[in-house]
């Protein structure tokens, strides 16, 4: 029988903090796009629907507001 042999290709090293990496990555991409999707803050909504409808809207104007302005 010949053995099979197995190759670990990547894999996180022990002294890594991934969960770091990340925010340090959503920090750097929210001040290159000026903000995130909605505006930090507490909002109280009366509904989940009425929380849904505004979260979109606030995604939309910031999508807008940074859009290319090339055409």
């Amino acid at each position: 029988m010949s053995s099979i042999r197995v190759k670990r290709v990547a894999g996180r090293r022990e002294q890594e903090n991934v969960l770091r990496d990340i925010d340090i990555l959503q920090n750097t991409m929210n001040q290159l796009r000026g903000c995130g999707l909605i505006p930090r803050g507490v909002y109280r909504f009366r509904t989940h629907e009425e929380a849904d409808e505004w979260m979109m809207r606030q995604i939309a104007a910031n999508h807008a507001r940074h859009a290319s302005k090339t055409s």
